[in-house]
This record gives structure tokens, sequence and C-alpha cells, in this order.
């Protein structure tokens, strides 16, 4: 890596760590959107260990909800580390071009439902028997891409979870996601010494991004940010797919 990428993908840990403190999401899909444009895939998933595990245990453990949630959400999370670690292990440290593509595809979907304001409503009924479909597909994207928005976002949105307690499931299902991913960086040697230090260094804009997130949220207008963050995930996502099939 170069010193005008490394101080690029800086920059882009202290804008998304100001997306998450702002709506409260945003931090590996916004990094991994960013720096894939100018790094290599397995690269720019390398780089969000670290800052992903941090934020993600400090949002799982605020709620007073976790045994709950974790009985709750164990036949989701259980699938989704068993599929990331093989998904990891058999295709994704090969960084294959396709995954780009995919990368691009579950930010124009996740971008667009968005900003339609898309959002399903489950039974109760279905949840059991759903949970390890969705885990599952999510892992593999989570292999493939370091992110496992789709489908794993509109799911646990559509079962109706109290806002609190909501905040709580992502950062338990995203801890699990984070820890799973960074250990097969590490078990696959794609988390080595030099990657390790930058995603270690990569802390300190992300902690300082969401501070001033949370600082000006009061004083912005939260829905015209999230519209310009689904525009702007669903922008780079399309320009991902097309630069890569063009």
């Amino acid at each position: 890596m170069t010193t005008e990428q490394i101080i690029f993908g800086l920059g882009v840990f202290l804008l998304a760590g100001t997306v998450k403190g702002l709506v409260g999401i945003g931090l590996p899909t916004i990094t991994i959107a960013l720096t894939s444009l100018v790094l290599p895939l397995t690269e720019s998933i390398a780089l969000i260990a670290l800052p992903t595990v941090v934020t993600n245990v400090w949002q799982a453990a605020v709620g007073g909800r976790f045994r709950y949630i974790v009985r709750r959400h164990w036949p989701l999370i259980v699938p989704l580390m068993v599929t990331l670690y093989l998904t990891m292990g058999l295709i994704g440290q090969k960084g294959p071009n396709w995954a780009s593509v995919v990368l691009g595809i579950v930010l124009v979907v996740y971008g667009a439902m968005g900003l339609a304001r898309l959002r399903l409503r489950l039974s109760p009924d279905l949840e059991k028997p759903l949970a390890p479909v969705i885990g599952v597909i999510s892992g593999f994207i989570a292999g493939l891409v370091g992110v496992p928005v789709i489908p794993l976002m509109p799911y646990l949105q559509a079962l109706e979870i109290r806002p609190s307690e909501l905040v709580q499931t992502l950062g338990i299902v995203l801890c699990a996601t984070s820890l799973t991913l960074t250990g097969s960086l590490l078990n696959f040697g794609l988390l080595d010494g030099p990657h390790a230090l930058l995603s270690a260094a990569a802390m300190a804009p992300s902690m300082a991004g969401m501070w001033i997130g949370q600082r000006i949220r009061a004083g912005l207008s939260v829905e015209e940010f999230r519209v310009a963050v689904f525009t702007a995930l669903a922008l780079t996502g399309l320009y991902t797919v097309l630069s890569r099939l063009l």
C-alpha cells in the first residue's frame, strides 16, 4: 500500500465512523465500498477487521438484553459464522473479480431499499425456519465481500423488534460476524503484521468519527443525512459494478 492509499483509507474510516455515529450503521459497508475502489477487495476486508470488532463489541454490550437476544437469534448467528468461515476459506481469500460485482449489487440493493423505505413484515411463525437460511446467505455474502447487510438487515427489520433492542441485536450479530471474519483473516494469512497494524491504526479515526457523528446528530436532519448515505451507497455500488463489467 502506498502512502496515498493509507491516507485515503484512514480518511474513509473517519467518514464511515461519522456515519455510524450519526445513523447507527454503515462503518464496514462504507469503508469496504470506498477503499475497494483503490485497493484489492481482500485488503479492504482486512482493514475493517479491528475497527468493526471494537465498535460492534461496544454496541452488543449496551442494552441489557444480551442473553435474551443470543437465545433468540442463535439459529441465525451460528449458520452465519460457519458459512462465513467456509466461504472465506474456499472462495473469499482468493479475491475473485466477480466478488466485487457482488459487493456492488449488494450496495445498490441496500441503498435502493433504504431510499424506498422498503420494509418487510415477517410472521413470528416464520422466524425459526427462516433464521438458518438467512444466516447461511448472509454468511456467504460476508465471506465474499466482508459485510452481511443483505439479507440480514431486511430480515431483522421485518421482525418488528423494538428500536433499542434492534440496535443491540445488530451489535451482537455483527460482533459475531466481525469476530469470525477476523479469525478467518488471521487463519488464512490475510491479516498479517502490516495489515493488522493498519487495521489497528484505523480504530482511531473510526472512533473519532463516531464521536463526531454523535455530536452533530442533534444539529442536523438525520432524515436528510440518511437519504444522502443510502444514495451514496447505491451510486458507489453502481460504479463498482460498471467498473468491473465495462
